[in-house]
């Protein structure tokens, strides 16, 4: 009995299952070990004994099989799961994992391996290492421009320290936004000195200024209390009182709103006095005074107070306040009203109460400046009878071509004549000059004429206007500030003019100015260069720019976007928000900081802003990986049965994506590997087992021989 064949079977079992253990034991201890890979014991029967060969079937009986019993078990393969791990984010940015196949290739003392841990850093020299191990992670390295070579063998990445990004001067500005259709320019506002005009008797008595017979100045007569205040007219010892009144309850009634209701008082009273006929009378005159006469045979005394004493002064006649008889008279001052558009030129007076001097057929010459430019002079002939001061008015209009609603108008507060011109500077009112040119004799001038003091400035004309600024470089890196102000133009419609300028001491030689039109849509219709230029040109070398005289000079294109579209420049109501969008220029940069794209693209991140690719990791993928030597620390090794590794980048010429910040953690299942000690030991037991019963077998065979 071949009990020598159960024993060595069981032997091959334990040492088979010894090893099945020792490879799940190597899992198990490289569970946390980054881009570990497990192994797997495969298992396979080992040798048949036969003890009866297999007989073919005849025609008389069937055929036999085979007797055979099996020798054991042996290790057939251990092979490497190349399964995908988890990936762990770390926030380094040289950390690198692959999602998919394919290995790192690193160079150790001069000999080429593989890995899946990714676990690298810059050294000392700008080479992107594995720290561990000191091997150098291989790819590609791209010259100054950002170019990698082409179908170059990898080689060691090396990343110098101080890299710098050279300066680019600016070559368009890109320029997009609205610019606000309701917005409206203000226009400039003059207003002369104060006017006023000979009062007719029919003018509210609190509107009124009485001036002395001196021409000594007016005297506003304020104050006036409805119904409170009072004026006491006693001629010859008989009293008669007046209240002022906000209306007028009709002559006889003592009460009084205006000169002319006053005076109907006064001669009412005086007639009363005297019987029906008085030989005193109250009248009105041309100049605005008012005067006392006596025709009569007798001399009158004549006295006049009042509670407003504005009023009295205006009223009461000097020591002695006698009517002399026939032709006694008293006159008061001149009274005068704030001017309207109603009363007549010949009839004006200014603010001291002095007449300005206007006489029939005189001829009122209009001159001034809009936007800068001499206007045609204007001239209008006075008519004593029928020329007003809103005549005037409409000519001033009409000579600096006012074309607002408002126009020229006489402040109902000071009568003073206010020119209201149109809005933008283009339409801006200055240098105003109305005097009389009919005379050398200037009698207009006090008020109206270009003399100081004559006309003030209540508004200034203003631009509807949108700046736009950017930053540019020239070619050395140098930076300036250049100014696009567009200004709706007031004299075309959807129309803005623009003007550039640059910051010193550049100079624009060339394409400074312009116009943009644009449709009633709000859309672009053209954008152009009042030279004919067709971009912005500057020079960065301008005199005293000692630092730029090796500068290249600038030709810059304005990007505004295109005619019919709305993607650059707009004209729509709403808030200006025209902008910079972008230009292209930039400064010297030095490297800031490295990123690694999915593809192993290392860009770096310069100062300035720019990015520019610095090389690439490139990877190895084999047809048959499981044939990897484990070299230890996490390197692989080729074997004849990997056949040659295939080179290739990320994303195309090998399906894997290259993860920075990340690391791939080792793919061995905790739990299936204990699973799989459980079920080794099981074995390992049961061929011990084995070994035991056919020992006691033996002995039983012996001890029955003895």
């Amino acid at each position: 009995m071949p009990f020598s064949a159960s024993l060595t079977s069981a032997i091959s079992g334990l040492t088979s299952h010894q090893t099945v253990m020792d490879t799940i034991a190597n899992n198990i201890a490289n569970v946390d070990t980054i881009g570990f890979k497990a192994s797997r014991a495969n298992l396979g029967q080992a040798f048949d004994q036969i003890l009866q060969n297999a007989t073919g079937p005849s025609a008389l009986s069937g055929g036999t099989n085979p007797i055979q019993i099996g020798l054991g078990v042996s290790v057939q393969s251990i092979s490497s799961e190349m399964t995908q791990g988890n990936l762990e984010t770390t926030g380094q940015t040289t950390d690198l994992a692959l999602q998919g196949q394919g290995f790192f290739i690193v160079n150790l003392d001069g000999n080429q391996y593989y890995t899946r841990a990714g676990s690298f850093q810059f050294d000392a020299q700008g080479r992107l290492i594995d720290p561990g191990t000191g091997a150098i992670v291989q790819g590609k390295t791209a010259d100054a421009q950002g170019n990698l070579p082409v179908g170059s063998a990898v080689s060691d990445i090396v990343i110098p320290f101080g890299q710098k990004s050279p300066a680019k001067a600016t070559s368009y500005i890109k320029l997009t936004g609205n610019l606000d259709s309701s917005q409206t320019p203000l226009g400039t506002i003059m207003e002369s000195n104060s006017v006023y005009a000979v009062d007719n008797g029919l003018t509210d008595v609190n509107n009124l200024l009485a001036a002395n017979n001196g021409g000594g100045g007016n005297h506003i007569i304020t104050g006036m209390v409805p119904d409170s205040t009072t004026l006491t007219m006693t001629v010859d010892g008989t009293a008669y009182t007046y209240t002022y009144v906000t209306s007028d309850s009709g002559t006889g009634k003592g009460d009084f709103h205006t000169l002319q209701d006053l005076l109907n008082e006064v001669n009412y009273s005086l007639n009363q006095q005297f019987g029906g006929s008085s030989p005193i009378s109250a009248t009105m005159g041309t100049d605005g005074s008012i005067t006392f006469a006596n025709t009569g045979a007798t001399s009158h005394t004549l006295q006049i107070t009042s509670t407003n004493p504005v009023l009295q002064t205006a009223l009461n006649t000097a020591t002695p306040n006698t009517l002399a008889a026939t032709t006694g008279t008293l006159t008061t001052q001149q009274f005068s009203h704030i001017a309207t558009s109603a009363d007549l030129l010949v009839n004006l007076r200014n603010a001291t109460g002095a007449g300005l001097g206007l006489v029939n057929n005189d001829n009122l010459d209009i001159n001034g400046d809009v936007g800068g430019t001499p206007i045609t002079q204007g001239v209008l002939q006075v008519n004593a009878a029928q020329t007003t001061y809103g005549d005037l008015a409409n000519s001033v209009t009409s000579a600096f071509g006012i074309s607002n609603a408002t126009g020229t108008t006489i402040d109902p507060q000071t009568g003073a004549l206010t020119i209201n011109a149109d809005g933008g500077t283009a339409h801006s009112v200055s240098n105003i000059d109305i005097t009389d040119g009919t005379t050398t004799t200037a009698k207009f001038n006090g008020v109206f004429s270009a003399n100081p003091g004559d006309w003030s400035q209540m508004q200034a004309a203003t631009d509807v206007q949108q700046n736009i600024s950017t930053t540019i470089y020239d070619s050395l890196g140098n930076q300036y500030n250049v100014t696009l102000a567009f200004t709706r133009d007031v004299t075309r419609p959807n129309t803005w003019t623009w003007k550039a300028t640059a910051s010193s001491p550049a100079v624009i030689t060339g394409g400074g100015s312009g116009t943009a039109v644009f449709n009633n849509d709000g859309s672009l219709n053209t954008f152009t260069f009042n030279d004919g230029s067709t971009t912005l040109q500057i020079n960065p070398r301008a005199a005293g720019n000692s630092a730029n005289l090796s500068a290249d000079l600038m030709s810059i294109q304005l990007n505004v976007g295109g005619a019919g579209n709305f993607a650059g420049l707009t004209q729509m109501s709403g808030a200006s928000t025209t902008v910079s969008g972008q230009q292209d220029g930039y400064g010297l940069g030095v490297l800031n900081s490295e990123s690694i794209d999915q593809n192993g693209n290392i860009i770096g991140e310069f100062s300035n802003g720019t990015t520019r690719t610095l090389g690439q990791v490139m990877l190895a993928t084999f047809d048959n990986p499981g044939g990897l030597i484990n070299k230890g620390n996490n390197l692989y090794g080729t074997s004849a049965s990997t056949g040659d590794p295939i080179i290739g980048e990320a994303g195309s010429a090998i399906p894997t994506q290259v993860v920075s910040g990340s690391l791939e953690q080792s793919n061995v299942n905790l739990a299936t590997e204990l699973s799989n000690m459980i079920v080794a030991e099981r074995g390992f037991q049961a061929n011990a087992k084995v070994i035991t019963t056919s020992d006691t077998l033996l002995n039983t065979l012996v001890n029955s021989i003895q």
